[in-house]
């Protein structure tokens, strides 16, 4: 090895736990054999059930927002322990598919368990025309409301998503029990609505499709539904670009576990409901008398009428 710079060493392309490696450490040259390297990173990179999970990098939605876990917190935390963690901006402890369930009472239904799921965090950060600036996570029920129902109670995208009877009915139902079971932690948030339809002009969605949204407002928002681009990561049958607005960007639950878009509904007593599936709702309009919703069984991207009873899956930000 004397006179040879390390460039000129042969190689060697594997390494037994008995070989030495060379480190410059405060008390002069050492060595240290390779077991005791691969020691060191296993322990760095190990989590322990119960155990806050612990990784070399900074705590931030960023680092956070790319690993699923799937880890119950329903037992370990408080619903306010976890909004501090949230609100925080470190995130601690907290992954993309963790969970928690939180029991609701509705005019629909009494003592109904929801398994709230972290999508992603700080997913709405500086968007809107007053920006959002609070650290907040995006939950995402694992499965649908007990309640099934229409967008309208006829066929019409009339007045868009803004004048549904699911925004102006429904979602307010649940928004008020979530909210109360969330002891106030769900945050207003800044997203667009489609507002009006033109009946004339061709939809996005495909050849011979008639009716497409033509305007949209910007709206403080407690509880909506999800968008094709939330789910899917892109727009599949959107009437147009005012389907989109601030919902732009495929949530990290859906990017990470492709099976999470397929859910059932609330039906069992742990709010699992794996073996009743449903489809559910999408807040994009389609088509003159159609709204988007996601398949119960394949994930397909279809649209139906608006007046067909689907399932009710929305999203909202705590923090």
């Amino acid at each position: 090895m004397a006179g040879k710079k390390i460039t000129e060493l042969v190689q060697t392309n594997t390494v037994d736990d008995s070989d030495l490696f060379i480190v410059e450490t405060a008390n002069g040259t050492c060595s240290v054999p390779y077991s005791e390297i691969k020691r060191l990173f296993q322990n760095m990179l190990e989590v322990n059930a119960g155990e806050t999970q612990s990784f070399p990098f900074v705590d931030c939605a960023a680092s956070h927002n790319g690993i699923f876990r799937g880890k119950d917190l329903t037992n370990i935390y408080t619903i306010d322990e976890i909004c501090e963690r949230i609100s925080n901006g470190t995130f601690e402890d907290l992954y993309i598919g963790d969970y928690f369930d939180v029991t609701i009472s509705t005019e629909y239904t009494a003592n109904e368990v929801v398994r709230c799921i972290l999508a992603g965090f700080d997913y709405y950060w500086n968007n809107g025309d007053t920006v959002f600036t609070e650290h907040h996570a995006v939950i995402v029920p694992k499965n649908c409301f007990n309640k099934i129902a229409p967008m309208n109670p006829t066929n019409t995208t009339v007045g868009g998503f803004l004048n549904s009877n699911m925004w102006k009915t429904v979602l307010p139902i649940y928004t008020n029990a979530l909210q109360s079971a969330l002891n106030n932690h769900i945050l207003s948030h800044k997203t667009s609505l489609t507002k009006s339809i033109d009946e004339n002009i061709n939809s996005n969605a495909g050849a011979g499709i008639k009716g497409a949204s033509d305007s949209c407002v910007s709206y403080n928002t407690l509880l909506s539904l999800l968008t094709e681009i939330q789910v899917y990561g892109s727009n599949i049958r959107s009437s147009s670009f005012y389907d989109i607005g601030l919902d732009d960007l495929q949530l990290p639950l859906f990017a990470l576990d492709p099976t999470a878009k397929i859910c059932g509904k609330n039906t069992t007593t742990d709010g699992n409901g794996d073996d009743n599936l449903q489809w559910y709702w999408l807040k994009n309009v389609v088509s003159v008398n159609t709204f988007a919703y996601v398949c119960n069984r394949s994930g397909q991207y279809p649209f139906d009428n608006a007046s067909y009873s689907g399932g009710v899956r929305p999203l909202f930000c705590i923090g």
